[in-house]
């Protein structure tokens, strides 16, 4: 996990450092634990992908597919995205987020080698 206060570099970091193992020729994952829903923006050429914690609240049944997301290099991109602002935990909705990815067997699936979490520095909890 790259941990830190916010705005030092972590989601640019840890995408860096997806890049690099893949290029080793591993399976990596890289899963954005931030509210932003933005750090796998820079392996998805500057595109955002929809969040596991707005799949859940859309209320449709979950795909893998509407979760887990192909980047750079074949990197497996999710963002654990938070909640709506000012309600609830970003805490528990990593948490929330990374059951999901269990019950739907992701990482039995897709079987990777590395996982990365970039993670916000300051969990914040409001409400």
């Amino acid at each position: 996990a790259i941990y830190g206060k916010g705005g030092i570099g972590k989601s640019t970091t840890s995408s860096n450092l997806s890049a690099a193992l893949s290029d080793l020729g591993l399976t990596v994952m890289q899963i954005g634990c931030d509210p932003k829903s933005d750090s796998t923006n820079n392996l998805r050429g500057g595109k955002s992908i929809p969040s596991v914690l707005d799949a859940l609240r859309s209320g449709k049944r979950i795909e893998i597919s509407d979760i887990v997301y192909e980047g750079f290099n074949r990197i497996l991109c999710v963002e654990a995205g938070g909640p709506e602002p000012g309600v609830g935990c970003a805490g528990r909705g990593i948490i929330t987020a990374i059951e999901l990815l269990r019950q739907k067997n992701v990482f039995d699936e897709f079987k990777p080698d590395v996982v990365i979490y970039d993670v916000l520095g300051d969990v914040v909890c409001g409400g």
